[in-house]
């Protein structure tokens, strides 16, 4: 009884992770297009800065890595992209293990 709670447990949280990875990738989408239709000179907004702090940190993590190869020169800056494969690749993971303990939850 124990170890099938146990997996119902880390499946739910599995899945909770999940979906919260979920919401972040929509926050960094959100993010990267206001920044790439939004001028320099146009009015800073409070959801503008909320998004940047929320996307900021992943992002910067990409942002860095990708400046040391060599893409400073770029006009558009992709560390977005890359942070959302990188979220997705988490998520598929944790979520692949959620199915898993799932499983065994339920035939163990």
């Amino acid at each position: 009884m124990g170890y099938k709670l146990f997996c119902s447990i880390a499946a739910y949280i599995l899945k909770s992770m999940v979906y919260l990875l979920n919401i972040y990738s929509w926050l960094i989408v959100f993010d990267a297009t206001l920044r790439l239709f939004t001028r320099p000179k146009d009015k800073v907004t409070e959801l503008r800065l909320l998004l940047k702090r929320m996307a900021d940190p992943i992002n910067n993590i990409f942002r860095k890595m990708l400046r040391k190869m060599g893409s400073s020169g770029m006009p558009v800056d992709i560390s977005p992209m890359v942070s959302l494969i990188a979220v997705w690749v988490v998520s598929n993971i944790l979520n692949h293990l959620a199915g898993y303990y799932f499983g065994l939850a339920s035939h163990g």
